[in-house]
């Protein structure tokens, strides 16, 4: 008599989890290793980056040293208070898709739509900070490529190596110049305002800079009968245009002008990159909210759609826990 094993038909073949909840875990896989390179990067390049030597005198004379080092928030213009809103802000959304995912277990269909909503609007809130970031980014030209990175003090070998940037800094100043002094409406000035007047003493010195820096390239051997009046250096422009922006903003008069911040173009790259692309993700999830809210309108949504809840919620948790590692890394650090 052969015996043949009974049928099992509870046995299941591969790993112990539904496929979906398997093909989200291996996209969130490699999403980490993205933003892990981005944070590496950031981290790497941010260490690296040596400080820069620098000699400065005081009012009495005194000839100082100090090192010009990796921006900090407040020379960038990031409001730490902004970023912790921000912070709570996605907490609170990963515990509204947690509260949605429970009440449809428990078949309380109104209650997870309200909370899907709330964290739709949690996450909508999110992004209008940050585009209100960004604004703030754009008004005042802190962008890559836009920005001088050297100051008064610094040595000769240090000015070579950012020449080429330097020159890209100048002619955005003065172009943004250029369009202020013949119509100082565009920056809400008046005609005998006092900051048109620096506006215009800065412009001259950008001109004759450029000036002198094109003679010496023209006709280096050529002997001159007397030697020309002393231009201003890239860096002492540089340090000019940050106190006339600082002086235009006190008088709640902000002039867009390119300011020069050190490590400030690499700076610009890093926090876009980061940024940027959790932003991307996190419109992402609200897509996906938006869904299940229109399904919702047509009656459509229900717990048959529990599994899509909690898989969504896995999504939206990692980016929460991308933005807890940016928010020191950018705004504490």
């Amino acid at each position: 008599m052969s015996i043949h094993p009974a049928h099992d038909s509870k046995v299941h073949m591969g790993l112990p989890l539904p496929h979906g909840k398997l093909a989200v875990w291996l996209f969130l896989v490699t999403e980490i290793m993205f933003f892990t390179a981005l944070i590496g990067t950031y981290l790497l390049l941010r260490n690296s980056s040596a400080s820069i030597p620098r000699e400065v005198k005081d009012e009495a004379g005194n000839v100082k040293k100090e090192r010009l080092a990796w921006p900090k928030p407040h020379d960038v213009h990031l409001i730490e208070s902004i970023g912790a809103i921000n912070t709570f802000v996605l907490i609170c959304s990963s515990v509204t898709v947690v509260l949605a995912h429970y009440s449809l277990h428990k078949r309380n269909t109104k209650r997870a739509i309200q909370y899907v909503a709330a964290t739709l609007a949690l996450g909508t809130t999110f992004l209008v900070i940050k585009a209100f970031e960004y604004k703030s980014k754009i008004d005042h030209d802190i962008l890559p490529g836009h920005m001088g990175e050297t100051l008064p003090g610094i040595s000769l070998a240090t000015e070579k190596t950012y020449f080429p940037t330097s020159q890209k800094y100048i002619n955005r100043l003065r172009a943004r110049l250029e369009e202020i002094t013949d119509d100082p409406t565009k920056a809400s000035l008046d005609a005998d305002s006092g900051l048109l007047k620096e506006c215009k003493q800065l412009l001259d010195d950008i001109r004759g800079q450029q000036q002198t820096t094109e003679a010496g390239k023209a006709d280096v051997a050529k002997p001159l009968a007397e030697p020309p009046p002393r231009a201003m250096s890239i860096p002492e422009i540089g340090q000019k245009a940050n106190e006339l922006i600082e002086k235009a903003e006190k008088e709640g008069k902000p002039l867009h002008l390119s300011p020069t911040i050190p490590f400030g173009n690499m700076w610009a790259s890093c926090y876009f990159a980061m940024t940027g692309f959790h932003a991307l993700h996190v419109f992402g999830g609200l897509v996906v909210f938006v869904i299940m809210l229109l399904m919702a309108a047509r009656g459509k949504f229900g717990p048959q759609h529990e599994g899509m809840v909690e898989l969504t919620g896995l999504y939206w948790h990692f980016v929460d826990i991308v933005w807890i590692f940016l928010f020191p890394l950018l705004y504490l650090v």
